[in-house]
């Protein structure tokens, strides 16, 4: 159930990123014609590409974790499989600490910013930085899922 639901939330996160990335790709292209060519500054080009461009990192990256498409670097040799188990756990262990200091910090931080204000989009600053809690929360749920399907497999062997 849990996979299906995570996998319900990805499509509709995945689908919000092809959106933002697509108005990112919009919003520099018309800020360079219109710097270049019309030889007229768009002072809210930069302010729309840096909010984007938080989004999609962030969120980007919670999608990276439930892909399992971040780098992994293999230091050990593939015959010592006895390692493979505790290893895994560490790297949960590892992750979590991250989420929970994106969700935790990230939160103080967006809530922080809130007083101020994106003066070219009419907007609260904090709306940048509260992609570092969403991406945490969405981490969290990913990791979650992740840790059910490796505690399986061990059960299984």
């Amino acid at each position: 159930m849990l996979r299906r639901f995570n996998a319900m939330v990805a499509k509709v996160v995945e689908f919000g990123l092809w959106l933002g990335f697509t108005a990112l790709i919009l919003t520099v292209g018309l800020q360079v014609l219109a710097r270049t060519i019309l030889k007229i500054p768009l002072i809210w080009t930069p302010d729309l590409a840096q909010l984007l461009f938080s989004w999609l990192i962030f969120v980007g990256a919670a999608i990276a974790l439930r892909r399992n498409a971040h780098y992994n670097v293999d230091m050990l040799p593939p015959s010592w499989t006895r390692l493979d188990a505790p290893l895994a756990l560490v790297g949960f262990l590892v992750a979590a600490g991250v989420i929970y200091l994106l969700t935790v910090n990230g939160t103080v931080l967006a809530q922080l910013r809130m007083s101020g204000t994106i003066q070219s989009l009419g907007i609260s600053r904090g709306w940048i930085f509260a992609s570092i809690p969403v991406s945490g929360v969405l981490m969290a749920l990913f990791s979650i899922e992740a840790l059910v399907e490796m505690l399986k497999g061990m059960a299984g062997k």
